[in-house]
């Protein structure tokens, strides 16, 4: 499973060590569906998930002749993948309306506790005058992922992030979800070809009529 990610920090701290460069996206793991930094690669025909701040045995693979059984297998998985979440500032807790996109970090507990990243959406906002520091308003938010799923919290600015909009652009991912739409559509245009050819089109009604005619115009052999 991947590590969880922080986002906002109190305090700075060095960096740790990135195995691989950051990531400008986001994935939903399949192991927790949980929201992580990621970057993908294809490597022998299997796209590759990395995860920032992971260890290789964290990657998850796909194949696309063992994973995917139609189209909506292949917009199943484009959908795990976004634009990376930024932070929501201090100055543009204004800019939030009831409805929008979030997501929250979420504190799991077990024997050990966990930092993990899920969707909400925004219900109200109490606005605070702001302070020296930071956006000291509240967020009542309705979560829409996670354990906590359908539940409500108000939370504070520290654990907010910004959905964005725009879909991802990423030229592997693209090319790779791409290619496998294609392929199912070139199958199912092959599939058509072979049932028209296995069961012709009938004859209407008139283009019956016109070959009984025919037959009984024909002359008729002499005996």
């Amino acid at each position: 499973m991947p590590k969880s990610r922080k986002r906002k920090a109190t305090v700075p701290a060095a960096p740790p060590p990135l195995r691989r460069p950051r990531p400008r996206m986001e994935y939903r793991a399949r192991s927790d569906e949980a929201w992580y930094g990621a970057r993908v690669a294809v490597q022998q025909g299997l796209l590759r998930v990395m995860f920032e701040n992971s260890t290789e045995d964290a990657d998850e693979w796909y194949d696309p002749g063992a994973d995917f059984a139609s189209p909506g297998d292949v917009e199943a998985l484009r959908a795990r993948f976004r634009r990376e979440c930024p932070p929501l500032d201090d100055a543009r807790c204004g800019d939030l309306r009831p409805g929008d996109k979030l997501c929250l970090a979420c504190y799991i507990r077990g024997d050990v506790e966990e930092l993990k990243y899920y969707d909400a959406v925004l219900e109200t906002v109490e606005r605070v005058a702001h302070g020296v520091e930071q956006c000291a308003c509240r967020f009542t938010v309705r979560w829409t992922e996670g354990p906590r799923s359908g539940c409500l919290d108000k939370v504070g600015i520290d654990v907010v992030c910004c959905v964005p909009e725009s879909p991802i652009q990423d030229p592997v991912l693209g090319e790779f979800l791409d290619d496998l739409t294609k392929r199912f559509a070139e199958d199912q245009g092959t599939a058509t070809a072979a049932s028209q050819q296995a069961d012709p089109t009938p004859m209407s009604e008139e283009e019956l009529c016109g070959v009984l005619l025919s037959l009984k115009r024909a002359p008729q052999s002499s005996t």
